[in-house]
């Protein structure tokens, strides 16, 4: 082959592999990922087989009865950017178009890489998903004091966490300190009875750094048979989740406050929680770094898809169901905006779900676990019946998330994005 067509072969590996690593790194399924690179390449005229691990992908392609493979630079870390991903299927979507060319779709992709968007101001971002903590306290039973006790632990921790990654510090120390800030944060506001309602006080700080968006890809990419991507991504939302846990207890135990494992009551069956449910919708939406014209659909789906939860429970199906059922209409309602909007639906379905992840479920299991544990042979049944239980429904919770919305494409849509 002569220079000049050694070139243009490079340039169509190098856009390839970048446009799959910038989906990837911020947090796109896997199943999306092998989609729209093969759109690419398809558009490029080269025919593309990627191997997907969680730290790099590899690009085979046959040229001319040659193999030609390529391993992309390493991912560093996921983060979770809905701009970036929007972005990347857009220019995909120009040069399958003809829109633009090869080198102008690089250019671009290689400017996002370098300065990912952010559309939404720091105090903006502090300010809401502050907010969406006190907000889903509220639904949990919370007063008004623990609104605000909450809503500043949470504000404070990502604050905190913000900081702390500017420094190059470790992602599961990050998600440490920030549990035990907001944990003691909260132990302080319940020593000095400023709440009637302990519990979501306590834990709902933590609750809004379970990592839902990894738990829901890590259960998608198995749904669509990505096993090594869905297994990688499953161990490090529980590696995160035991990061988030330790904090929590740690600052229960230094402030005498224990975290219970018996029952917890179901969210609050009152229809202005689902005002609240858009408000955690929107919270994190933004820390999604959702397109700006597209925040009132997240918004808009997380009201309903807690409408529907709330009206599953009502007719006794119980919270489970509940899950289940309010993410299939997530998911057929991002099916219908993603189209209309031409954005990725988990643009708008991650942010509008993600408040549904069980977490409470979690942090008291791995509570009663601990305790276990420590008690040994003298664990009364109650505690190991409660733990099983608590442990049973937050893993049935979230399972029920992403096979919700993987089902309307799964059972309608099964030859469309």
């Amino acid at each position: 082959m002569t220079p000049t067509v050694l070139q243009e072969i490079d340039q169509k590996f190098h856009l390839v592999l970048l446009t799959a690593r910038l989906l990837l790194q911020n947090s796109a399924a896997t199943e999306r990922v092998h989609r729209v690179t093969g759109q690419l390449a398809d558009s490029l005229g080269i025919e593309a087989r990627l191997l997907v691990s969680y730290e790099a992908i590899t690009l085979t392609t046959k040229i001319h009865n040659q193999f030609y493979s390529r391993i992309s630079t390493p991912i560093p870390a996921m983060k979770i950017n809905m701009m970036v991903m929007t972005q990347v299927m857009r220019l995909v979507d120009d040069i399958q178009q003809g829109h633009k060319t090869l080198e102008e779709v690089t250019d671009e992709l290689e400017l996002i890489n370098h300065h990912a968007p952010h559309h939404y101001p720091q105090w903006f971002l502090v300010l809401m998903l502050g907010i969406a903590g006190g907000s889903l306290a509220k639904i949990f039973h919370g007063d008004w004091s623990t609104f605000l006790i909450v809503s500043l632990a949470t504000a404070l921790g990502l604050i905190l966490r913000q900081q702390l990654a500017k420094n190059k510090f470790n992602g599961f120390i990050i998600t440490f300190f920030a549990a035990f800030l907001g944990g003691c944060i909260s132990a302080i506001g319940i020593k000095l009875g400023w709440t009637t309602t302990p519990e979501p006080c306590l834990l709902v700080p933590s609750m809004m750094l379970v990592p839902g968006v990894h738990l829901i890809n890590a259960v998608l990419d198995m749904v669509y048979n990505h096993q090594i991507t869905g297994i990688a991504r499953l161990n490090f939302s529980l590696v995160m989740l035991i990061s988030i846990l330790f904090g929590l207890l740690l600052s229960g135990s230094i402030m005498d406050i224990s975290v219970a494992v018996n029952s917890i009551k179901s969210p609050l069956l009152q229809p202005e929680n689902i005002l609240f449910a858009g408000l955690v919708a929107a919270g994190f939406a933004i820390l999604f770094n959702v397109p700006k014209g597209i925040l009132w659909v997240c918004i808009l789906c997380g009201m309903v898809g807690y409408g529907m939860r709330f009206f599953s429970i009502y007719i006794g199906l119980g919270i489970i169901w509940g899950n289940l059922l309010a993410s299939m209409v997530v998911g057929l309602m991002t099916v219908y905006f993603s189209r209309r909007f031409k954005v990725p639906s988990a643009a708008i379905a991650f942010g509008a779900v993600v408040g549904m992840i069980p977490g409470i479920f979690m942090f008291r299991a791995g509570s009663g676990l601990i305790l276990m544990m420590k008690l040994g042979i003298n664990s009364d049944i109650s505690l190991i019946a409660n733990t099983i239980v608590m442990a049973g429904t937050a893993l049935l919770m979230t399972l029920g998330i992403p096979v919700g919305l993987a089902l309307p494409n799964l059972l309608f849509f099964r030859s469309d994005d």
